[in-house]
């Protein structure tokens, strides 16, 4: 879903910022913002990592550090890097709840609003309010009791160097596949273009409320994706003999389903907000990300 804002100048009052690793890659622009930041008299928020990392102390006027961007409810989160981190930026805040606008420091950079050169541009535009925000789809686990957030996909994999276990999985309420497999993938319309891709899966549209389900390396000539409908929940379930599957939500692990038991995953009510330049256009950025670069190595 695309919610277009518009806002008036000056309405921004705080600002955070995520980097990325390669600090000589966004030292420049790091320093950028917080210029532009400081001509707006913004405030910004940086956790201690990034005043470690740039050797920002004393971090200036305008600049606060915090050991914890979690209660510090900036208007927005500036992430200088690729799509991993802003993913980080959106985890960096309790319920993914601050919206992230991203400029392209990475390889794919397929979330991000603007590249290196639109920096100026890009920063100027969405801190005087000019930008679209697009409401992205979340996954909900449910591991035992215990609940997580997914952005991109939550997986359940066999064990490291394990060999293949059995996985099987019903939504909403009616069993639809068992198999022998490496894994199973429940993605995000956002995640769609991360693992899910590279299993096999289809993309799905940034505009749909959507979940898809696909196996990894099935040991079976009848499995295919599933894309799922709001409200509709997937429940996976080990169906191996002895071998513990792990669980992983956005690439982190948090926790291992054992024969017997399953897991829930659904649609969550919240939604994260990534902010866009007006005009963004999910099609476009398919092709100019996946799709030319494709071809151009083909030759």
């Amino acid at each position: 879903m695309v919610v277009a804002r518009r806002r008036r100048e000056h309405l921004l009052k705080k600002v955070a910022v995520i980097t990325h690793r390669r600090s000589e890659e966004t030292r420049g622009a790091l320093l950028r913002v917080i210029d532009i930041c400081r001509q707006r008299s913004i405030k910004i928020f940086l956790p201690d990592s990034e005043i470690e990392k740039y050797s920002l102390d004393p971090p200036g006027e305008g600049v606060t550090a915090l050991a914890s961007l979690k209660g510090s409810q900036p208007d927005i989160c500036l992430a200088l890097g690729g799509d991993g981190t802003i993913l980080r930026a959106f985890n960096h805040f309790p319920g993914m709840q601050v919206p992230v606008f991203g400029v392209n420091f990475g390889r794919v950079g397929f979330l991000s609003a603007v590249e290196p050169s639109g920096i100026d541009s890009g920063i100027n535009s969405v801190l005087a309010g000019e930008y679209e925000t697009f409401e992205l789809s979340l996954v909900e686990l449910d591991l035992r009791g215990e609940k997580f957030l997914a952005f991109n996909d939550v997986v359940v994999h066999k064990p490291d160097g394990g060999s293949i276990i059995r996985l099987g999985y019903s939504i909403a309420g009616v069993d639809l596949a068992s198999m022998s497999c490496d894994g199973l993938v429940v993605a995000t319309a956002a995640g769609s273009t991360a693992y899910n891709l590279a299993t096999g899966g289809p993309l799905i549209s940034l505009r749909l409320d959507a979940m898809v389900v696909t196996a990894i390396a099935p040991h079976s000539l009848c499995s295919r994706p599933l894309v799922t409908a709001p409200g509709d929940q997937v429940t996976i379930r080990n169906e191996s003999i002895s071998a513990v599957a792990s669980v992983y939500v956005d690439g982190r692990s948090c926790g291992d389903l054992a024969p017997g038991s399953s897991i829930d995953a659904a649609i969550s009510p919240l939604k994260a907000r990534l902010l866009q330049l007006p005009g963004a256009n999910f099609y476009q950025k398919l092709r100019d990300k996946f799709i030319r670069p494709a071809r151009g190595s083909e030759g």
